[in-house]
């Protein structure tokens, strides 16, 4: 979006890979039916495709504003490189931008475009960005960082309706508010594509169910990415996550385990961002938290936030912190070391972390 890779450089491999390897790509073809018992995909014009081993990696697609003015044109959704493609030509300086929805993906766009010299306004339902796995006040160091560069917020808000004259040219909140734009960034999470699965009669709630190996119900189809719905042995129930990393570790395993490997699932999920100059690692379940516990300071920019829970760390959020400390809290998340009696040493930036793993 911001200009800094070419189309090329984000390709996970070259066209000719998949030649190379033996794989046939059908590009431009949606499958619109996938008959488990008789194991035939079928594609919306007719091609049959008969398999062994079926893997459902159909993913989402982002979720549409239910309110008037949502079709107008300058309304943009981010899944694909054309929508950033699209949204990046917004981003001039002098245009003014609305991202709605302040999850990752809005302030993802929200600095992207701000550096591209727009000027950005983000409205968030909740009374505060990233409430879902954040503390009001770690929060509000992250809104008032984006505020300090430029970004202005309305909070405790939900757009209404989306004015203009084929063009999108003002949101109007709830509450009344009328705010002028050029156009509009809607970030506010997916609906899950999941309908082949369903169809096919798979076992569906909240996703595809799969197993340890990321077998659905039917033995001979298996569901990986965004739609896997999977048992984190690490946490003890299940989850689904929507981030390309566990895409990619989901995936792999479940083509390993459709030739045989009988491999199970142990990731310990991860996130990560850039936003402005701050890198942001994320690991573990934040869901269930008790306390949040901050390792650093805000004022120097670096800091890790910490998940506890029954004592035990569940989770971490780095903000430009050194890589050499990941380990070590991925190793306490993993044994489950009771850290009551040690929060003292968690939140000193000086402690070598490490020490803690003698424990378990």
């Amino acid at each position: 979006m911001r200009g800094q890779k070419s189309e090329e450089d984000i390709l996970l491999e070259k066209e000719s890979f998949y030649a190379e390897q033996g794989i046939n790509v059908l590009l431009g073809k949606r499958a619109s039916s996938l008959n488990a018992k008789d194991k035939i995909a079928t594609t919306e014009d007719g091609l049959e495709i008969g398999f062994e081993k079926a893997l459902l990696a159909t993913g989402g697609r982002p979720k549409r504003l239910p309110i008037p003015g949502a079709e107008l044109d300058g309304v943009h959704y981010l899944r694909t490189i054309e929508n950033s493609q699209a949204i990046a030509k917004e981003g001039v300086p002098g245009r003014r931008g609305v991202i709605v929805g302040g999850g990752f993906i809005g302030m993802e766009i929200a600095a992207s475009l701000t550096q591209l010299g727009a000027e950005v306004t983000v409205i968030e339902m909740a009374p505060y960005i990233w409430s879902r796995f954040l503390d009001e006040t770690t929060a509000k160091y992250f809104q008032s960082y984006y505020q300090d560069k430029g970004i202005s917020f309305f909070t405790n808000e939900s757009v209404q309706q989306l004015h203009g004259q084929g063009v999108v040219a003002s949101v109007e909140t709830k509450s009344g508010k009328r705010i002028e734009c050029d156009f509009v960034c809607v970030g506010v999470g997916i609906d899950l594509n999941d309908e082949l699965a369903k169809e096919a009669g798979l076992e569906v709630g909240n996703g595809v169910l799969v197993n340890e190996g990321m077998q659905t119900s039917h033995p001979d189809i298996y569901a990986a990415g965004d739609i896997a719905n999977y048992y984190d042995p690490i946490f003890g129930k299940r989850r689904r996550v929507e981030h390309w990393g566990h895409a990619e570790y989901t995936g792999q395993l479940a083509a390993e385990n459709m030739a045989g490997a009988g491999k199970t699932y142990d990731l310990l999920t991860y996130v990560f961002s850039d936003i402005f100059d701050l890198r942001l690692e994320f690991a573990g379940d934040e869901t269930e938290y008790e306390k949040i516990l901050i390792r650093g300071t805000f004022e120097e920019n670096s800091f890790v936030v910490l998940y506890m829970k029954d004592g035990k760390l569940t989770a971490y959020l780095s903000v430009n912190t050194s890589p050499r400390e990941f380990i070590p809290m991925q190793r306490l998340i993993r044994r489950k070391i009771d850290l009551s009696s040690n929060l003292n040493n968690l939140t000193d930036k000086s402690f070598d972390l490490r020490k803690l793993l003698q424990q378990g």
